[in-house]
């Protein structure tokens, strides 16, 4: 939806040589300046004119309809004046109409979209810095789904690899063990291979019999990862973070589709065997500019593969599964492997994944309790969470059920973490403070929940459904009640946007200001004691239309819009 759609199609009617994608719409600097301005700079460049030169025969030649009171040019905008009502009335009927699907342009309708985020090695447990891969790949899933995408969302196993065989040595039954055991195992036995070296080298030794394909190593490697992988999921499942597909590392050694990469490398005089023999390929021959990062490792002396190589055939059968969108979602610090990665790719004459990077999560008070005093685990940073956001439920909703302080803290706190997450650039650090996240006023997810419940409190007291479509008489009298509409209409162009640059910050930052102004509107416009009931009813709709909105942002952003807090 297009909250100006008559007067586009009026320009477009009136000077044909300009398209609909021409013309651009904002709120002006000053409200008194006008309701809306239209930029003249995009179309001024088509038609080889300057932008007031444009914007004066804008308002000059085109004949409007009785939405528009007033179109006056003012350098290279045109303000204008609008029935306010009658354009309010059509926002809101057009959320009302359209509900959960308010917003979505359907721009991925019959599109396969495959995102692989996450994988998290088997022989850890979640922490804060990998929640935001995870945050950020599962924030892009429900984006493309709003969008209409069929989205398909892959983990990548890693159960291949030293670290595993070793964690597999000093297990004898998995079927006895939880995933914290295991962790600790794994501490156990590295500190074992570093003392031990015939220990650490029975680990090589049961890594080549995996990658022989012995079945009873083959099955013990799995009974390990799928352990470890079914606690890792139940981590990130308490942040709704779901899965569709779990591929395993190990299913892609020796992969017969390797060979036509490495034939392409061989007719590019790129690959060779260095003094170690291990087949190596120089990617300075396949265009890549810098010494740093040169070589890139295949195989071993003994003929086993690296991850590398395993990744390449990875890469090379999420592209066979015929998506027509392929992203990936990685640290900042794997851009340099994941350019080696398409260099190859490319030379075989295979396209490669969309990446996505992100920076890392620090926090503002240092590091809580791990298990080795480097990362902070996903687990405890969310239990801290859901106990801080406990303790503000208990001091404010003192006469809930202890059950329900404990539902509304955990959502308080997914909602907190999440949007603290998600609000922040991919490619900006994130600086995480405890008190500010769970702060029901300010930048914070437990605001804009907030606001929802503001809202639902409205439509409880009302105490009656409203019409499922705004009065004919729709008065617009304050300009808070404008702005608020301006930009609840904004909503599907921010979304579109969003899902054209990958990035899902947009969203929370909209959610932010939405949630703003709906509180200068609570604050200079009564609901339930407006002066007149068109007035009321008219507000009761916007109310309305603002919650369907919120409810629609923050499901983007994996967050519930709740109606009690």
């Amino acid at each position: 939806m297009n909250a100006f759609d008559t007067i586009t199609d009026a320009i477009v009617r009136d000077i044909p040589e300009l398209r609909r994608e021409d013309l651009a719409f904002a709120p002006p600097p000053k409200l008194d300046m006008g309701d809306v301005s239209l930029r003249a700079f995009e179309g001024a460049k088509k038609l080889s004119l300057k932008p007031p030169q444009l914007a004066a025969r804008i308002a000059q030649e085109v004949s409007f309809g009785p939405e528009v009171a007033e179109a006056r040019p003012a350098g290279p905008y045109v303000n204008f004046r609008l029935d306010r009502g009658a354009v309010g009335r059509r926002i809101t009927a057009e959320i009302a109409a359209q509900g959960d699907a308010f917003g979505s342009l359907g721009l991925g309708e019959g599109v396969k979209a495959l995102v692989e985020h996450t994988s998290i090695n088997p022989n850890a447990s979640p922490h804060v810095g990998r929640a935001r891969n995870a945050l950020i790949g599962d924030s892009l899933v429900r984006l493309l789904r709003f969008e209409a995408y069929d989205v398909e969302v892959h983990y990548y196993v890693n159960d291949m690899g030293r670290q595993i065989a070793l964690l597999v040595l000093v297990c004898d039954d998995p079927k006895q063990m939880t995933f914290d055991d295991m962790l600790v195992r794994y501490v156990e036995a590295n500190e074992r291979a570093k003392a031990d070296a015939e220990f650490a080298e029975q680990g090589y030794e049961l890594l080549v019999r995996m990658e022989e394909g012995d079945s009873e190593t083959k099955r013990r490697f799995h009974e390990v990862t799928d352990l470890c992988l079914q606690g890792q999921v139940a981590v990130l499942g308490r942040l709704g973070i779901h899965y569709d597909c779990f591929d395993r590392e190990s299913d892609f050694v020796k992969d017969p589709r390797l060979e036509k990469v490495l034939e392409a490398l061989r007719a590019r005089g790129s690959l060779f065997t260095d003094e170690d023999e291990r087949l190596v390929v120089d990617l300075q021959k396949l265009g890549h500019p810098y010494e740093e990062g040169r070589y890139f490792v295949l195989m071993r002396a003994n003929g086993s593969s690296m991850y590398g190589c395993r990744d390449l055939s990875y890469t090379i059968d999420k592209l066979e599964r015929g998506a027509a969108l392929n992203l990936i979602v990685l640290g900042e610090d794997h851009k340099l492997y994941a350019q080696q990665l398409s260099l190859i790719l490319e030379a075989a004459g295979y396209a490669t994944p969309e990446q996505v990077y992100y920076a890392y999560i620090l926090l503002k008070e240092g590091k809580m309790s791990t298990r080795e005093g480097k990362v902070v685990l996903l687990s405890e940073f969310l239990d801290e969470a859901t106990q801080r956001a406990a303790q503000k439920v208990q001091e404010q909703w003192p006469d809930l059920s202890p059950e329900d302080q404990q539902a509304m803290a955990e959502q308080v706190a997914i909602a907190a973490v999440r949007f603290a997450i998600l609000r922040v650039n991919p490619t900006k650090n994130v600086i995480f403070e405890w008190e500010s996240a769970l702060s029901f006023s300010g930048d914070t997810g437990p605001y804009v929940q907030y606001s929802c419940t503001r809202i639902a409190s409205i439509l409880r007291k009302h105490g009656e459904s409203l019409p499922s479509e705004p009065p004919s008489a729709f008065p617009v009298s304050e300009d808070a009640e404008w702005g608020l509409l301006l930009q609840l209409a904004a909503f599907p162009e921010t979304v579109s946007a969003a899902a054209e640059n990958r990035a899902v910050a947009p969203i929370a930052q909209y959610a932010l200001e939405t949630a703003r102004k709906f509180t200068t509107f609570y604050h200079q416009c009564p609901v339930l004691t407006a002066e007149t009931g068109e007035l009321k009813m008219a507000r009761l709709h916007l109310c309305q239309a603002t919650l369907q909105v919120l409810k629609n942002a923050l499901g983007i952003l994996g967050i519930e819009a709740m109606e009690r807090m």
